[in-house]
């Protein structure tokens, strides 16, 4: 336990009195009582606009009026293809006040993937932006359907699909003399909704598809509650305040664009600078100009920011709070770096609204700050399971992370057979990530098993071998690991690895740097660099596995095949 339990208690209560309120609202409710609270603070913050939270209130209930004459009503499922901007915020907050269903859709997503989640999503409604960083989103549509165009009302492929509105983009906003922005959003004077809503937190709020790194995405149906609770863990671990200010740069069909972009920053009243994507100077000139203390992001956006020219000289101290997605050497690396105040790891999923459990403000441990993913909040328990045989393991041992509570979700949308095989009777979803719990109730996330390399017989978790390299090699500041196909092994261990010197290093020098700090098995047979900066990246801000597998496919039969000449 925390050498200050006391402490860890005290703050457990406080977490549960407002968990036991957060869970039973809506993500429309909560706002609405910050803007009662805080009508004049800034709520979105951009370049050009400041919004307080009496106008994005407005707004929204202006949007909200528009969407209900529109046919758009409790329960209706509208598929948004969004970037992150003060309308996609807008149109979020006027769906959760109507208890609509919101399918964002991946901006990346390319004809049979788009075809997929509007199939598998049966939206009702379609609303989309015509074009996102040199994109033309709408051909792209019409490429599906020639039907899908703006202001259609019926579309002969997708036949639940009962209108269609595509906004132009000028520059990077939405064009607010188009005829869909009118019609979704209205003008000044126009009628509003009421603010009260009878929607509530078990009410279902999105159907979010998972990132579909191991199989088909599949749709998880998600909840108001399950959402403000998430804000509510990440708001008392970082002791979030009104006068904070969060760089919002998250996807706006991933849950940290929902969860941290909108719902943290909103429950307390503080402001969320809106970067429509993130881009290493431009995030880099906002947390100077905003005076930004607290960012959220996974290891691949800070490396990258880090590799800008811009880092050294951007003004940083402003920054005091983090909420980072790394490994623990990456971590504390980035600690010092960044001269960072308080932090917080998490482990979540699509599944679980994005957190199961986080670090407590409480936790005084270093140890567990640093290397562990958190504790479970009130109301959420965490089991690790035998993935075998069922048994429930012990303190210190691996098994699959399994969890319960009111963080998880409702169920795979359409999928009755995947709903049940991944929960048990006890009601606990089986995630396939690999973990354990210390005595402490401290998560330790280390993996999928379907991340594992099979090499030789003997299963390597990719992860376990990551956080290795990154505490045992000199140097290193980040690693991957992945499998490749091998003649030999059937799979070879391949680890990607950036250091914050310029060194040539050569593979059979980092085997010497690993050998008798780790079974032989698990140590990477090949290695190859990876500049700063340049790692592949996924839209959500983590590292493209897919990539890096395709790469290490390719540079390892290029290796055997130099092997074999030789």
């Amino acid at each position: 336990m925390s050498r200050n339990s006391d402490a860890l208690r005290a703050y457990n209560d406080r977490l549960a009195h407002d968990l036991l309120d957060a869970t039973q609202i809506s993500l429309w409710e909560a706002l609405r009582r910050t803007v009662e609270r805080h009508p004049e603070r800034p709520a979105l913050v951009t370049p050009e606009l400041s919004l307080s939270y009496a106008e994005l209130a407005a707004r929204t209930l202006r949007c909200a009026a528009r969407l209900r004459e529109l046919g758009v009503e409790r329960g209706t499922r509208v598929s948004l293809i969004f970037h992150n901007s003060v309308e996609w915020a807008i149109l979020h907050y006027a769906l959760m006040r109507l208890g609509a269903l919101a399918v964002p859709v991946n901006l990346a997503y390319e004809r049979d993937e788009l075809r997929f989640v509007l199939e598998r999503g049966r939206s009702e409604f379609l609303i989309a932006v015509e074009q996102f960083r040199g994109a033309d989103l709408a051909a792209r549509l019409r490429t599906l359907d020639d039907g899908l165009r703006d202001g259609a009302t019926r579309v002969e492929s997708l036949p639940h699909l009962k209108g269609v509105v595509t906004l132009p983009i000028d520059g990077e906003e939405v064009a607010r003399d188009s005829r869909g922005y009118r019609e979704l959003y209205g003008g000044d004077g126009d009628p509003q909704l009421d603010a009260r809503s009878a929607v509530g937190g078990r009410d279902p709020a999105y159907i979010l598809f998972t990132s579909g790194s191991t199989a088909f995405p599949k749709p998880v149906l998600l909840t108001h509650g399950g959402y403000v609770g998430a804000a509510t863990m990440l708001c008392h671990a970082i002791d979030l305040q009104p006068t904070d200010r969060y760089l919002a740069f998250n996807t706006t069909f991933h849950t940290s664009g929902i969860v941290w972009n909108l719902g943290m920053t909103h429950r307390r009243g503080a402001a969320a600078h809106v970067l429509p994507y993130f881009e290493p100077r431009r995030a880099l000139a906002e947390i100077e100009r905003g005076r930004i203390t607290l960012l959220g992001s996974f290891d691949v956006m800070f490396s990258k920011m880090m590799a800008a020219p811009e880092f050294e000289h951007t003004d940083k101290s402003s920054i005091v709070k983090c909420l980072p997605g790394a490994t623990p050497s990456f971590l504390r690396n980035l600690y010092s770096q960044w001269d960072l105040g308080r932090f917080a790891n998490i482990y979540g999923s699509t599944e679980s609204h994005g957190l199961a459990t986080i670090t407590p403000a409480a936790q005084d441990d270093d140890d567990a700050r640093f290397d562990a993913n958190g504790m479970a909040p009130p109301g959420v328990e965490i089991s690790i399971l035998d993935p075998e045989s069922g048994r429930r393991c012990a303190p210190d041992e691996p098994g699959e992370i399994c969890f319960r509570g009111w963080c998880r979700f409702v169920e795979y949308v359409g999928m009755t057979e995947e709903t049940e095989k991944s929960v048990d009777a006890d009601g606990f979803f089986h995630s396939g990530d690999y973990g354990w719990l210390d005595a402490d109730g401290n998560l330790y996330f280390r993996g999928r098993y379907k991340m594992m390399v099979k090499t030789g017989g003997e299963n390597v978790a990719e992860r376990e071998v990551e956080i290795f390299l990154e505490n045992a090699l000199e140097n290193c500041v980040h690693a991957e690991v992945v499998g490749a196909p091998h003649d030999v092994w059937g799979q070879a261990v391949v680890a990607f690895v950036e250091f914050s010197d310029a060194r040539p290093r050569s593979g059979g020098e980092l085997r010497e740097a690993c050998k008798g700090r780790i079974a032989g098995f698990k140590i990477p047979r090949y290695f190859f660099p990876v500049e700063r900066g340049s790692w592949p990246q996924l839209g959500s801000g983590r590292t493209d596995k897919h990539v890096l597998r395709a790469r290490a496919a390719e540079l390892v039969a290029e290796a055997q095949r130099a092997e074999a000449a030789s």
